[in-house]
C-alpha cells in the first residue's frame, strides 16, 4: 500500500517536471502516516497485546511530537536522540525501550521499501539508558503474609462479594489482571482443583495470556470451594438484574450490563482504597501477584513448580524477579554443604567448625 501510494506521487511529481527518484517521493512520505500503516500491516504477525502496546506508544509518546510530524527522510540521528532523551526524564526505562524499538521498526521497514537509506534510530538506545544492572527500576512491592490477611479481611468488611472475591483470586491464584477478568466458568475444575488459563482480559478486548501460552494453574481447595459458593452468589445477582442465569465470566461488571469484564482501571482503584482502609502502603494489583510467588518461595516450593504456576518463559525470570525474598534459602545445609560436599580435611576448617558447636552449646 505504501509503496503504490508513493509510486503515485512519484508519477505526479514527474509529470510537474519535478526531478523525481526516491528522494522527492520519500519527502511526501511523512512519518505519521507511514507510521500508521506499519502498525496496520503488523497487526497479523504480533499478539494483541504487542500490537496495543505499539498503537498506546505511537499516539501517546511518538505521533504527538514535532520530530515525527516530519518526513521520514528528513528525521534525523540527533532528533531521535533528543526526543529519547526527553522520554526518558518522564517515562520508565520500559517505556523508552518500547518507543525507541517501534521507531526503530518503522524504518526499518522504510529501508524494506526504499524510502531511506539508513536507520537513524539504531544503536541509540545504549546512548540514553544506563545497562540494565545500573537503573533505578521499581521493585515489586510484595505483602507479607500479615499483611495479606489484612487486606483480604478488610476487603471481606468494606467490599461488596464479588469485589471481594477478585482479591482473593489474585492473592491465591497468583494470575496476571488480566487473566483473572478474563476467567470463566467452564475453565474451572472442581475436581482436579485446576483452572485453565487460556485468554486475557484488557481495555475491552480478550486475547491471549502475556507469555502466548495457556497453562494450567493448580487452585489451592478452599479457593475453588469460595468460587463455587461465589458463583451461586453471582447467579442470584444476575437473576435480579433481569440478566439470566446462565454464568460465563465469573467477573462481569454490572455497569456494563454484566456482558464484559470489570475494568483494570477499577481493579486498581480498589486494591488502593482496600490498602487504605487497611492501613497498609498502597500497593498494585499486581503485587498480589508477586506476594504469591515470593510465599510460595519462601516455604520453599520448587522454583520450577512457580515458574509454571506464574507462566513465565523461563525460569530465570522467575528467579530475577523472586530469589532475593527468600530469606535463609540453603542457610540450613549452608554448613555439611561446604564441609561434607567439598570432602574438607583441612585442619584449619574443621578446627573452625569444632569452635563453633562448642559456643552454640548452652553455658
Amino acid at each position: 500500500m505504501v509503496i503504490k501510494a508513493a509510486e503515485a506521487i512519484a508519477a505526479k511529481l514527474s509529470k510537474a517536471g519535478s526531478e523525481g527518484g526516491l528522494q522527492s517521493v520519500s519527502r511526501v512520505l511523512r512519518f505519521k502516516p507511514y507510521s500508521a500503516n506499519w502498525l496496520e500491516e503488523g497487526a497479523s504477525r504480533w499478539s494483541e497485546f504487542t500490537y496495543e502496546r505499539y498503537e498506546q506508544l505511537l499516539r501517546l509518546h511518538i505521533w504527538p511530537d514535532a520530530t515525527f510530524k516530519r518526513p521520514l527522510d528528513v528525521i534525523q540521528r540527533r532528533h531521535i536522540k533528543v526526543f529519547l532523551k526527553k522520554v526518558a526524564r518522564k517515562w520508565s526505562p520500559a517505556t523508552v525501550e518500547g518507543v525507541h524499538a517501534v521507531i526503530s521498526g518503522v524504518f526499518n521497514e522504510a529501508i524494506d521499501d526504499e524510502l531511506v537509506g539508513a536507520n537513524p534510530a539504531s544503536g541509540l538506545l545504549k546512548t540514553i539508558l544506563p545497562p540494565k544492572s545500573r537503573r533505578n527500576l521499581t521493585d515489586p512491592d510484595p505483602f507479607t503474609v500479615q499483611e495479606r490477611d489484612e487486606f483480604l479481611e478488610t476487603a471481606e468488611a468494606t467490599c461488596n462479594r464479588q469485589e471481594a472475591m477478585l482479591l482473593k483470586v489474585m492473592a491465591f491464584a497468583g494470575l496476571r489482571l488480566g487473566e483473572v477478568l478474563a476467567m470463566r466458568r467452564e475453565h474451572l475444575s472442581e475436581s482436579r482443583q485446576t483452572y485453565y488459563v487460556a485468554q486475557s482480559y484488557k481495555r475491552g478486548r480478550y486475547g491471549r495470556p502475556k507469555s502466548g501460552k495457556m497453562r494450567l494453574v493448580d487452585l489451592p481447595g478452599f479457593l475453588v470451594a469460595d468460587l463455587l459458593a461465589y458463583q451461586s452468589y453471582l447467579k442470584k445477582e444476575r437473576l435480579r438484574a433481569g440478566q439470566g442465569g446462565r454464568i460465563d465470566i465469573l467477573f462481569p461488571d454490572p455497569a456494563e450490563r454484566w456482558r464484559q469484564p470489570i475494568s483494570q482501571r477499577k481493579v486498581q482503584g480498589l486494591v488502593k482504597r482496600v490498602c487504605k482502609a487497611a492501613g497498609l502502603r498502597p500497593r498494585s494489583p499486581h503485587d498480589l501477584r508477586h506476594t504469591y510467588a515470593s510465599i510460595l518461595l519462601m516455604a520453599h516450593e520448587s522454583p520450577g513448580y512457580v515458574q509454571r504456576q506464574m507462566g513465565h518463559s523461563s525460569i530465570s525470570i522467575t528467579m530475577d524477579i523472586y530469589c532475593h525474598w527468600i530469606a535463609g534459602e540453603g542457610r540450613q545445609n549452608l554448613e555439611n554443604a561446604l564441609l561434607e560436599g567439598g570432602k574438607s580435611t583441612t585442619k584449619v576448617v574443621r578446627k573452625s567448625h569444632k569452635i563453633a558447636q562448642i559456643r552454640k552449646r548452652p553455658q
